[in-house]
């Protein structure tokens, strides 16, 4: 793929900033981020030729509009994410992933975007989430639960982009990662956190009993996922479930492996502040077919990768 003008919302994001390095070299790329959380700092890319950093926020119509202008394809992960944000600020979440989203949504009218991929989470699927296809039933928890929002604000931005690209003829998208993990991630995943906590010196915490069941998915398997969505038409008004259902770990099992890889690193068991999801996997075989996506990196491997990465960073 070649000579596109993609527009990232949250390209300062550790995600973002994994798909504009695998894109920047053959495609301009513009990254549109606030900065709330920042992993364009640890890239080359802001020097790169064909990349323009734009600062602004997806509530801000008018710096969307300037965003867009000249893009021809919108990857949109700009969002409030992570536990303890939608506990602290369930409103703002709610404001900012769907108002965002609808605000990007008319920001891209009479521009030449007609593409769109809109990047949800597996948090749609609510507390059962083992081995589900796209058409599953949506069983969100109670409304008295904050833990819900986020899952909520991203569901209502599914219908947003989806139905948007049907009423205006646009190849809209709608991808669901699972548990992606790498070098540069920010925020409150499992992997990041135990990381940290190694190159701190710290134990790592496993909170509760340790047997929640994730399906653990190395960035650049996600990436390459971003890049087949762009290059198969028949993706248009598709949902994809992304992730790795090959990699399937316990958080305790999870420590462990990360344990091994740094002796004498110790692991603790800390008290679950919030409700959780049990088991979480996906079933990709839509992505298979349709996409020809297939996850290459072995758990093993990934963690290896990740820890290296915050190991040299912190020695920096």
């Amino acid at each position: 793929m070649e000579q596109r003008k993609i527009l990232i919302t949250g390209g300062a994001g550790f995600i973002g900033t994994h798909i504009a390095e695998r894109l920047c070299d053959n495609n301009a790329v513009i990254l549109f981020d606030n900065f709330r959380r920042d992993s364009l700092s640890h890239t080359k890319l802001s020097s790169h030729p064909n990349v323009r950093v734009l600062q602004g926020d997806i509530l801000d119509p008018e710096s969307l509009k300037a965003a867009v202008r000249e893009a021809d394809a919108v990857l949109h992960l700009a969002a409030v994410a992570g536990v303890s944000s939608y506990y602290a600020e369930p409103s703002k979440t709610l404001r900012v992933n769907m108002l965002g989203t609808a605000n990007l949504l008319t920001a891209i009218a009479a521009t030449a975007v007609r593409t769109l991929v809109y990047f949800s989470t597996s948090e749609v699927l609510g507390p059962s989430s083992l081995y589900v296809n796209e058409d599953a039933m949506h069983c969100l928890g109670p409304v008295s639960e904050r833990r819900w929002v986020y899952a909520t604000s991203k569901l209502a931005g599914e219908h947003l982009v989806l139905r948007h690209g049907e009423e205006h003829g646009l190849h809209c998208t709608v991808l669901r990662p699972f548990n992606i993990y790498g070098p540069r991630q920010t925020g409150e995943g499992a992997i990041s956190n135990f990381c940290s906590a190694v190159v701190q010196g710290q134990p790592l915490t496993v909170y509760g009993d340790g047997r929640a069941i994730r399906a653990w998915c190395y960035v650049t398997d996600m990436v390459e996922a971003v890049v087949k969505v762009l290059t198969t038409p028949s993706s248009a008004g598709q949902v994809f479930h992304i992730g790795n259902p090959y990699n399937i770990e316990t958080t305790m099992g999870l420590a462990r492996r990360i344990a091994q890889l740094a002796p004498g690193v110790v692991i603790q068991q800390g008290r679950v502040e919030h409700v959780d999801v049990l088991a979480r996997a996906p079933d990709i075989k839509k992505a298979q077919q349709i996409l020809g996506y297939e996850p290459q990196v072995s758990l093993d491997e990934g963690l290896r990768l990740t820890l290296d990465w915050f190991q040299k960073r912190g020695k920096a």
